[in-house]
């Protein structure tokens, strides 16, 4: 048998919305499992027809079944019935009510491995409670650590913990895989966001636990090494971020600054020096770093064994030299009604020898693959198919045509000199006109 990615063979129900759950999803539709999404046809396309969602959603087989519709819910237990792996995502307690808790589905599927997300969990005082990933960030404490020591919490940005959440879902998918093979059962896990934040925070409970001590904000700091910080370089809003752990690489560094008579201070002499005297040391460090071009730094102090880094933006990071040379960033072509065109999608941070791991199929519109699944892997013929559609069980929509989105698209970013208020209120730094050229995707 010719095996095409790690998980070749195993089918997936995807019954998820938002970011986490669906990330994880599309991490396993790239490592070769049969991903089949689940989706409701009862409310129009609306923004779950966006670019995110075409980047979130795809690798993936598309179905409709309207659960409320009569008969809909005995299609999604056929196809938990046929499928290795059932995820969902609803409030605590959603599915059970509906009749597809795992205690009802395993009756058809006893070696049914089901994951239900919360952003609690499904047990404990909390359980009913909502949460989303920007949000649990600051639930689980994590954001109460980060930030400057005389403001208050910050939060790390985006959906930090939705991907989080997402990778470990997906390792716990593969752990229950593992099990099953093992032993021939299948399993519940119930899984918290909540949970897997405070995972985050290892060092910070440990201190706790062993010492009772109670952590603090401390920025871009470090508890015990110094210098540790980011400092500024040559040009707008570019950064280095600078660790010296050792006195080795403090030695690597007072050379690389031509041994300069502050660096030799007694002030500076030990690591607990430097670390009680961090403001003048990150001061000093200011003045060197600030006549260098943030790139030259990195590399000088990396060739001489130093601890270094850019600090690059979301457009630095896409254009980078060593991402392109990693193969990191793929393309996805998508059909010409969807108004999308080829687009650069984030990969996978591995690359497998034997099993490859790549984008399969772009984002499915909202009940392609009917027929697929319901016909040829179900059995229904085209008199049960059609109806299943009369009742509005099952339907498909394809997409609406939609214009090409960007200089020229109607109410578009076509007049970039004028982008509107994205910049003004700051959400946006700037817009680079060439930006599909540099990515690759335009001649």
């Amino acid at each position: 048998m010719q095996i095409d990615g790690m998980l070749s063979g195993v089918r997936v129900l995807d019954s998820t919305t938002n970011v986490a759950m669906p990330t994880a999803m599309h991490i396993l539709a790239d490592m070769g499992a049969e991903v089949i999404k689940i989706e409701g046809h009862t409310r129009e396309e609306a923004s779950n027809r966006d670019g995110p969602f075409q980047f979130l959603q795809h690798g993936k087989l598309g179905v409709t079944i309207n659960l409320r519709g009569d008969g809909g819910l005995d299609l999604f237990k056929d196809l938990a019935k046929v499928s290795d792996v059932l995820v969902e995502n609803n409030r605590a307690g959603t599915f059970q009510r509906l009749g597809l808790g795992y205690q009802e589905l395993v009756k058809v599927n006893p070696t049914l491995i089901m994951l239900s997300n919360t952003g609690f969990g499904q047990t404990g005082p909390w359980r009913r409670y909502t949460g989303i990933g920007s949000f649990l960030e600051l639930t689980t404490g994590v954001s109460n650590q980060t930030g400057y020591m005389d403001q208050g919490p910050r939060q790390v940005g985006g959906a930090w913990i939705d991907i989080h959440a997402a990778w470990m879902t997906v390792f716990s998918i593969l752990a229950a895989l593992n099990f099953r093979a093992e032993t021939g059962k299948g399993q519940h896990i119930d899984f918290g966001m909540y949970q897997v934040g405070v995972t985050t925070l290892g060092v910070e409970l440990l201190d706790f636990f062993s010492n009772g001590r109670n952590g603090t904000r401390m920025a871009n700091r470090h508890p015990y090494h110094a210098p540790h910080g980011v400092y500024p370089c040559i040009g707008d809003d570019k950064w280095i971020a600078i660790a010296v752990e050792t006195s080795e690489q403090w030695d690597s560094l007072k050379g690389i600054m031509g041994d300069p008579e502050w660096a030799n201070s007694s002030k500076f002499s030990s690591p607990i020096e430097r670390h009680q005297n961090q403001d003048s040391l990150d001061e000093h460090l200011k003045a060197w770093t600030i006549t260098y071009d943030a790139y030259e730094l990195m590399h000088l102090l990396q060739n001489s064994g130093g601890t270094a880094s850019i600090v690059p933006n979301s457009a630095e990071i896409m254009i980078d030299p060593h991402m392109k040379a990693r193969g990191f960033y793929e393309k996805m072509e998508h059909s010409p009604e969807s108004g999308f065109g080829t687009r650069m999608f984030v990969g996978r941070p591995w690359k497998a020898s034997k099993t490859p791991s790549y984008f399969r199929r772009p984002t499915p519109y909202l009940g392609e693959h009917n027929d697929t699944i319901f016909g040829e892997l179900l059995g229904l013929n085209k008199k049960e198919l059609g109806d299943l559609e009369s009742a509005n069980v099952i339907a498909e929509v394809p997409p609406k045509p939609k214009e090409k989105k960007g200089k020229t698209a109607a109410g578009g970013l076509q007049n970039l000199n004028n982008p509107g208020p994205s910049l003004e209120n700051g959400t946006l730094a700037y817009i680079d006109a060439d930006y599909q050229k540099r990515l690759g995707v335009e001649e």
